[in-house]
């Protein structure tokens, strides 16, 4: 191919563009009814159709038939639809973002089209014009010549001055849904006669965040890779995500608190070199359509809102009869968050596993509704006898002295009182320090000069011999770090809590710092 996808496929005419209808039927209204204005601003994200639809909107307005108006010759608008034209000009300001620039387009705006009947500006990413720059285009923009029209293209709307938008007739382009940018991709995919599955051209759709460029461009490297027929395994290679059968047992188990199950398939797309941030941002459209599920079981219904594959939606619809709406947001909450925290963190799956670890240790909404929906519909089906209540809290009282029973031995391991030493056994506190470390260096050294007093089933308790080391670690974004870690690695929310020793405490205390430095291999503690 001589031309990228994007530049083959694009829209020709008015009725070619995808997703931006109401822009296109006032623009061809105000041509139809010659109420042709000066200036224009198209405001939205990249890849939504801002340039394009400029461009076709100049060759519009000179070439569109209505009443009192010549339309040039056939040549004339051929040579403007082939952008070969000179009354066609376009600004690139990132490149033209000087005064000089925009006064030179001003000495030559007087000047009558060469062959057109309006002379079009259309000036792109408007909003990277400097101050002085965006005065003298100002001055363009209040007295024009009849024969001008002005478009003014932007992804940043918030830095263009209240001057000119004041001045302009403002259109704000959206984002393409998924559906659109699949049934797109669909046609290219006709043409260019390269057998792609529904599956993967979502895939593709997601990935592209709601930009068809972007889009396009995907699709024109998976084209690169395959010849004339794309597996969902190559793109989800090419794309850096999971395939949809994992992503749905990742949303399974996470329905039924199956934290082995959902941490397994954590690592292991990390392992197979796939995007952290791209598989939870999958993760988190599969669980929108859960929670559209969860709130209506009717097939048609859903229908309107999600655009997904049958069988896609026939698995959702088996895992939404066991979960709530409410519990599902909680579920979107959890990822939305890690999604934000992987963005800045070492450690890109550590967020998402610590969202696993959140929604399954909480009472879901699901469990608390089939328990009152059982108490009232079954009579004569199941009902828990004294001895069944009696060994459920049996079993119930052992796991809870389990579980301080490991922390007790987590205790003793971390003091080196306890007489195993096996490789197994390895101080849990290490395993803490170690991973905090690699995030925040000078966190894990104020942590070294600590030492680990006391584990409860709800915190751990450091000692301190100053107060500037509690009031460091104490701070709101040490202590969220620290805890995450904790809670990663213990499997448990334990909270952080450090205490100032008093004098009579500080020797006993230098001897414990001492093998918090031998553990983390350090040579000397400096106070």
């Amino acid at each position: 191919m001589s031309k990228t996808l994007y530049r083959i496929y694009r829209p020709k005419t008015f009725n070619d563009v995808l997703g931006q209808e109401y822009i296109v039927t006032t623009l061809q209204n105000a041509i139809n009814q010659n109420r042709i204005g000066h200036a224009y601003l198209f405001t939205g994200p990249r890849g939504t159709g801002k340039t394009t639809v400029a461009r076709l909107f100049s060759v519009a307005v000179n070439t569109q038939k209505r009443k009192g108006f010549e339309v040039v010759s056939k040549d004339v608008a051929q040579r403007l639809i082939n952008g070969t034209s000179m009354d066609i000009i376009e600004i690139d300001a990132a490149s033209n973002t000087g005064v000089d620039d925009i006064r030179t387009l001003k000495e030559t705006i007087g000047l009558s089209p060469t062959e057109a009947k309006y002379k079009v500006y259309i000036i792109d990413e408007v909003h990277m014009l400097s101050t002085n720059a965006f005065n003298a285009l100002l001055k363009t923009l209040e007295e024009p010549p009849k024969h001008a029209i002005f478009i003014l293209a932007t992804t940043e709307i918030h830095k263009v001055p209240q001057t000119i938008l004041s001045r302009c007739q403002r259109f704000d382009f959206t984002r393409f849904d998924i559906d659109t940018i699949v049934k797109k991709l669909s046609q290219i995919s006709k043409k260019e006669k390269i057998k792609i599955s529904s599956e993967a051209l979502e895939m593709i759709a997601i990935a592209a965040d709601g930009g068809m460029r972007d889009a396009e461009s995907l699709l024109a490297q998976v084209f690169a890779l395959e010849n004339n027929d794309v597996t969902v395994e190559a793109v989800s290679k090419i794309l850096g995500t999971t395939t949809s059968a994992n992503i749905l047992d990742f949303i399974d188990a996470l329905v039924r608190s199956d934290i082995t199950a959902g941490l397994k398939t954590i690592n292991k797309t990390v392992y197979d070199g796939y995007n952290m941030e791209t598989f939870i941002r999958s993760v988190i459209e599969k669980l929108r359509i859960l929670l559209f599920l969860s709130i209506s079981t009717k097939h048609k219904d859903i229908q309107k809102l999600i655009s997904i594959p049958k069988v896609e939606i026939d698995i959702l619809q088996k895992i939404a009869k066991n979960v709530t709406p409410n519990s599902v947001v909680t579920m979107i909450e959890e990822c939305v968050t890690a999604l934000q925290k992987t963005k800045i963190t070492t450690i890109p799956q550590l967020p998402l596993e610590v969202a696993v670890v959140n929604i399954c240790n909480k009472p879901t909404q699901s469990q608390k509704t089939k328990s009152d929906l059982k108490s009232k519909s079954q009579k004569t089906d199941t009902k828990f006898t004294n001895d069944q209540i009696k060994t459920s809290s049996l079993k119930q009282n052992v796991t809870k002295k389990t579980q301080t029973d490991n922390l007790n031995n987590t205790l003793n391991e971390i003091h080196g009182t306890t007489s195993n030493t096996s490789t197994d056994k390895q101080v849990i506190w290490k395993k803490c320090l170690a991973q905090i470390k690699s995030q925040n260096k000078s966190l894990s050294h104020l942590l070294l000069q600590c030492n680990v007093k006391k584990i409860t089933s709800k915190s751990i308790i450091l000692t301190t011999t100053f107060s500037f080391y509690q009031d460091k670690i104490l701070q709101t974004k040490n202590k969220s770090l620290i805890e995450d870690i904790i809670q990663n690695t213990f499997d448990l929310p334990l909270k952080i809590e450090v205490i100032v020793l008093k004098e009579k405490e500080k020797v006993k205390s230098s001897k414990l710092l001492s093998y918090a430095a031998q553990i983390m291999g350090a040579n000397t503690i400096t106070e």
